[in-house]
């Protein structure tokens, strides 16, 4: 049964009862009822907040409940007796139908049970659909029963019941954001969220703190076992939402276990912050699999990224400053055990949309996102590490210059142009142009050329390695034959580490920010999968229930 708490009172209210208490009222106050269910009469009559919490049932499947954030109310409602109701629960025996923006407002906390499916109905623009959960929202979405067994809980696009779209289903909802008052770099020091228009969400939108007055240690809730998908419907000026969208969340949240599956935006974007994460998957993104932007301090392990056969941006697109790009605190996260797939070597720009991996991980803007342990492999033939050197103090170099930005024992496997035995990190560095009067580019920075031998030194000397061709680190891999030569997009693959992969981790100098997941788990393999890390992919994850992880 769906359940829902009342503050004040104390009291239950059924939202069966409340479906009742709808219809009888629009019966009995039919002349002073406005289309969203909210209440136009006398002043003492309690406004409803939500358009409908009553289940209807579809083609004699699951009852279905769809939700509509009228008169900025949230996911509250005032119930017959003129109790506010604050604290909602969706249960898994209905279907939640997101109906436009909905947003679990300031003081409002929403559970989501294990199991349950919550659909976003098509529409794009101001009429996207899309679950916000503001500063001072709280979400509690565990997909772990009691009992210890994981039943994930999936948002997803309207038609799927559980088993997915398909890979190249994209776009066809908004899909989820959560906000806080941590620490974000931006002046102002509150933003607004990107995408959602201001006529939307207002002041609901927005993300950090009135003059500065950051909590690191702000908690979101819970967010664990997720599965997201067929994200990233084009909102406001052509913006989309990615799989999950972070802006300044705080390390008192927990964020673990959570897939972004075929999203036509990025499939994770943090906008400040301070919240760690493990266990992250970022399947199929049309854009970036994980953009960082505006300070964010977090502490990450086990990530997996996977890119499509013919869309695709950076496997990593890494900011530091927005406005200014000086501004701080600097973007210090790290990430450690991760395995990045490209779209595969043999893909050149022809009919190729987006940024098409060039470069695979691109550091700029001061940011200083230190990597370890981590694989990347398959990318396609420009992919590359670039990080930003430019004249001034707006470049991520000068963050590795003061050895804030570090990239320690990780491993680089069949990526890059010609990739061979005799591949080096000079073949795989991209340096910064800029164009001349003439309209070519030209190396830009204060480092010039010689960038590139010092970052190759810098990584050899820090335990990277550019693998020969037969040391492939992960277990096995398939690749499509066809219209891209005998190395196509991803079929299927086994991430266990293999090879070089299976030791060599060793413990980051520097890890999180405190709090949940703040501390690194000891592990000895590189990579995202090994003895240690405990994935329970085929409980929760899509990805390996449509064949692509074996």
């Amino acid at each position: 049964m769906q359940d829902s708490s009342t503050t004040g009172t104390g009291q239950w209210f059924s939202l069966r009862t409340l479906g009742a208490f709808l219809v009888a009222t629009a019966l009995v106050f039919a002349t002073g009822c406005d289309s969203n269910g909210g209440m136009n009469g006398d002043d003492d009559d309690p406004p409803f907040s939500v358009e409908a919490y009553d289940t209807t049932a579809v083609d004699g499947g699951p009852d279905v409940i769809t939700v509509s954030d009228v008169n900025e109310g949230g996911i509250g409602y005032f119930d017959a007796e003129g109790n506010e109701v604050s604290d909602i629960t969706w249960t898994s025996n209905y279907v939640y139908q997101l109906d436009n923006f909905v947003f679990v407002n300031d003081g409002q906390t929403l559970t989501i049970e294990p199991g349950t499916v919550v659909q976003g109905l098509p529409g794009s623009g101001g009429d996207a659909a899309a679950l916000i959960v503001t500063r001072g929202g709280t979400i509690q979405a565990d997909g772990e029963q009691d009992d210890g067994t994981i039943n994930p809980i999936i948002f997803t696009a309207e038609g799927d019941n559980g088993d997915g779209l398909g890979r190249d289903v994209k776009g066809r909802w908004g899909g989820v954001i959560l906000l806080g008052d941590a620490p974000i770099n931006s002046d102002p020091p509150t933003t607004q969220i990107e995408g959602i228009p201001d006529e939307v969400g207002g002041a609901r939108i927005r993300y950090g703190a009135e003059n500065g007055d950051f909590d690191p240690n702000h908690d979101v809730g819970t967010f664990r076992y997720v599965s997201i998908r067929h994200t990233g419907t084009s909102l406001a000026g052509g913006d989309e939402i990615q799989g999950l969208t972070i802006g300044g969340v705080g390390n008192g949240s927990t964020v673990e276990y959570v897939e972004s599956y075929a999203s036509d935006d990025d499939g994770f974007e943090w906008f400040g912050g301070t919240v760690n994460t493990k266990y992250l998957i970022s399947a199929y993104a049309s854009d970036d699999s994980y953009d960082i932007d505006e300070g964010f301090q977090g502490g990450n392990q086990f990530w997996l990224a996977v890119h499509g056969a013919n869309e695709a941006g950076r496997i990593g697109e890494h900011d530091g400053g927005t406005s200014p790009e000086t501004a701080q605190p600097y973007a210090t996260s790290d990430v450690s055990n991760a395995t990045y797939i490209g779209i595969g070597p043999d893909v050149t720009r022809e009919n190729l949309s987006g940024d098409g991996e060039d470069p695979f991980l691109l550091q700029r803007d001061n940011n200083a996102t230190s990597y370890y342990n981590t694989v990347f492999m398959g990318g396609r033939t420009n992919a590359g590490l670039q990080i930003e050197d430019l004249d001034g103090s707006e470049d991520a170099a000068n963050r590795w210059d003061d050895g804030d930005l570090q990239h320690q024992n990780n491993l680089w496997f069949n990526i890059g142009p010609a990739f061979a035995d005799t591949t080096e990190f000079e073949d795989l560095i991209q340096l910064t142009t800029t164009e001349n009067d003439d309209g070519v580019d030209v190396v830009s920075g204060d480092r010039g050329e010689a960038m590139r031998g010092n970052l190759a030194d810098y990584l050899r000397t820090n335990g990277n390695q550019v693998l020969n061709t037969d040391q492939r680190p992960i277990a096995s891999i398939t690749r499509a034959q066809g219209e891209r030569g005998s190395d196509g997009p991803v079929q299927s693959f086994d991430p266990a580490a293999a090879g070089p992969a299976t030791s060599g981790a060793s413990q980051p100098p520097q890890f999180g920010s405190g709090g949940e997941n703040g501390s690194w788990t000891q592990v000895s393999f590189r990579g995202a999968f090994g003895p240690g890390a405990e994935w329970n992919l085929s409980e929760w994850a899509l990805i390996a229930q449509d064949g692509t992880i074996q």
